[in-house]
């Protein structure tokens, strides 16, 4: 069986705001409690006036950092996770010294699975992102088209 905390849970680490807030409505009006089976929640008439306000307000912190790719010379492309893009733009110039034109939210990419080279994991950067502790961060670059991430060297380090 999966619970209602398991959907929640679930919601929450994919950043998929609308069913967290769902749920978290549901759960505020006593309508399933987190034991309930997640079927439950099918039955349930959702206020969508209510959970489109508790989207707005973001209690839950869904979805406060993203991702940004700066495109760089020869088609490679660096991503940063953070809450604005001015961040990721002045991590990029502290870190390698050089000024970028173009910076493109990105999460659509978050969902793909990416092979880090250094270690050979696999991984998608919603997961990737659960062990960052601070933002910006950044994630390493990758070539147009290509799903590997390569660490380059920090200038300076």
């Amino acid at each position: 069986m999966i619970t209602v905390q398991d959907m929640f849970d679930y919601a929450l680490e994919m950043d998929l705001a609308h069913l967290a807030n769902s749920i978290y409505w549901a759960l505020l009006k006593d309508k399933v409690t987190f034991q309930d089976d997640s079927k439950k929640l099918q039955a349930i008439e959702f206020d969508e006036v209510e959970i489109k306000r508790l989207m707005e307000k973001n209690d839950l912190n869904i979805g406060k950092v993203n991702l940004f790719v700066m495109n760089g010379p020869d088609d490679w492309y660096a991503f940063y996770l953070a809450e604005h893009s001015l961040d990721a733009y002045r991590l990029h110039e502290e870190l390698f010294r050089e000024q970028q034109r173009n910076i493109t939210r990105a999460d659509r990419l978050m969902i793909h699975y990416m092979t880090f080279a250094e270690t050979g994991a696999e991984e998608c950067l919603y997961e990737h992102k659960k062990e960052i502790i601070t933002y910006p961060a950044y994630v390493g670059h990758a070539k147009a088209g290509e799903r590997v991430l390569y660490r380059v060297e920090v200038v300076g380090a």
